[in-house]
């Protein structure tokens, strides 16, 4: 496909088999979402009253929450895709074409264990510890409390952190895309699956 001949560059006019769309993990999602969790926890009490710390506690976790959920929201509305064009890959942003790199500009990037062990194990032990201390507080105190809750909920998000951090890690390639006209990155890291890896380095 000749993408600079046609001047073609908006990606809905790309045919979909040509598209190599960028795959993301949960991250955002996953922590925004136990901080929304914790400002509601915090926020609708037993009692009928919140104390300043609690409102200030309540109120910017509930910010943060919805900061990190719609980040997560915005940046799957605006995935990077690749698209071999001829003897060079063209970078779409933001559904229209922003550069064109020859395909040794884009690194792939080897996943090591090493990293993923410095970043699994203390997901690991955090997922494990939080989750049973909120679970034996829960069977301890015969009733479901918002402190069990919180700490429940922070293993939870803890083990969901790392189950995306596995999946992104093994079951894709990374690419290191440059990035044009950023004053903060010089590149991106793109995700994209083994399999299409053919299609664009053939």
């Amino acid at each position: 496909m000749n993408l600079t001949s046609s001047r073609i560059e908006q990606l809905i006019y790309t045919p979909e088999r040509y598209k190599v769309v960028e795959t993301l993990g949960w991250q955002p999602g996953i922590w925004g979402a136990l901080f929304i969790v914790v400002a509601f926890l915090f926020a609708f009490p037993a009692k009928s009253f919140l104390s300043a710390i609690e409102l200030v506690i309540s109120g910017a976790s509930a910010v943060l929450g919805l900061c990190l959920t719609g980040y997560e929201v915005h940046r799957r509305r605006n995935r990077t895709v690749l698209v071999r064009d001829s003897e060079s890959i063209a970078v779409f942003r933001k559904g229209r074409l922003d550069m064109t790199l020859a395909s040794g500009e884009i690194t792939i990037v080897k996943a090591g264990p090493v990293i993923m062990l410095k970043i699994g194990i203390p997901l690991g032990v955090c997922a494990a510890a939080f989750a049973a201390i909120g679970i034996i507080g829960i069977l301890r105190d015969k009733a479901v409390n918002a402190d069990n809750l919180i700490i429940l909920s922070l293993g939870l998000a803890c083990g969901a952190s790392l189950a995306s951090a596995a999946w992104t890690r093994f079951s894709f390639a990374h690419l290191r895309v440059p990035v044009k006209g950023s004053r903060w990155l010089a590149e991106e890291t793109v995700l994209v699956p083994n399999s299409r890896l053919k299609e664009l380095f053939s």
